[in-house]
């Protein structure tokens, strides 16, 4: 985001300039820029804006949720999650909320900023890209759809045309960014990941998962063994459902370094209760994903 003005922003603070997807500065609605991630150079952290009206709270409720350290603040917190006014029908479960913790970058709680001259509020959430020399960076949005259940019906019809190969895959690139050894950054963005389908999808994940060129058979490897814990937890957890969230990875690029690949979820603005069933469409992008990861290995 360098090309993007600061101006606006408090003292100390700049655009976060690895990301991906999202509400990006660059477009402009309303008279408005969008309000993109922020960061303080060299902090551990970024914060990112809390969106509007119940996505936000949504967002808010299940960071606080996976922050809970009772059953009684994980029922306050998950009373945001469910579809209906009704309020949390006891749907959750700790069990399921504390291996999801394990699955996510780290919550810090709530920051109110002064921000192109009003107060924002932030969610503070760990980087989890900050401690790579050279980081690859990779955004999935997983599922099979990508509307929720209170989703209007233009919505929904907008949602469905916008790339229907998520039906079909379980999952999309919304793009990655790789910094190279000369301080560039390769950059490939949601349009380019539109161009991928069942068909073709393993030569985009290829492409990023090469960073490392050689070692790209251990990338893989690596990233189908971090992968191992998310397919488990969904095969169990029966107390969410999500729709347009992510899986992001991140590996080193820096050869000389080790490869420590991590994977996070992250974009939880439409996250509900799912009273007792799993999440059968995230957990279908998870196989397929586990399956176009092991034709690589084995292709490699």
């Amino acid at each position: 985001m360098g090309s993007v003005s600061s101006e606006g922003l408090p003292e100390s603070y700049q655009w976060f300039p690895d990301q991906i997807a999202g509400h990006h500065p660059s477009v402009i609605k309303n008279g408005k820029r969008e309000i993109g991630l922020l960061k303080i150079p060299g902090s551990h952290e970024i914060l990112k804006p809390k969106q509007d009206a119940s996505r936000g709270e949504k967002e808010v409720a299940l960071y606080k949720l996976l922050s809970s350290s009772s059953s009684v603040d994980a029922t306050t917190s998950s009373s945001l999650l469910t579809t209906s006014s009704d309020g949390l029908r006891n749907g959750t479960r700790m069990k399921d909320v504390n291996r999801m913790k394990g699955l996510t970058a780290k919550f810090y709680g709530m920051e109110t900023l002064f921000v192109d001259g009003e107060d924002r509020e932030f969610l503070v959430l760990e980087d989890v890209t900050s401690d790579y020399t050279r980081p690859a960076i990779l955004d999935l949005k997983m599922g099979q759809v990508t509307y929720d259940p209170l989703a209007s019906a233009a919505k929904i019809e907008k949602e469905t045309i916008k790339y229907p190969p998520q039906a079909t895959m379980g999952l999309r690139i919304l793009g990655y960014r790789i910094h190279q050894r000369n301080k560039e950054v390769e950059i490939r963005d949601k349009d380019w990941g539109k161009s991928f389908d069942e068909t073709n999808i393993q030569n985009g994940l290829s492409e990023y998962f090469s960073a490392r060129h050689a070692d790209l058979k251990m990338v893989l490897q690596e990233a189908l063994d971090r992968l191992q814990p998310f397919k488990e937890f969904f095969e169990s957890q029966e107390s969410f459902k999500f729709f347009a969230s992510s899986l992001l990875f991140v590996y080193e690029a820096d050869k000389t370094l080790p490869i420590n690949l991590r994977i996070v979820m992250i974009d939880f603005s439409h996250a509900f209760e799912s009273n007792g069933q799993r999440d059968e469409g995230y957990l279908f992008g998870i196989k397929n994903l586990e399956k176009y990861l092991n034709s690589l290995i084995s292709e490699t």
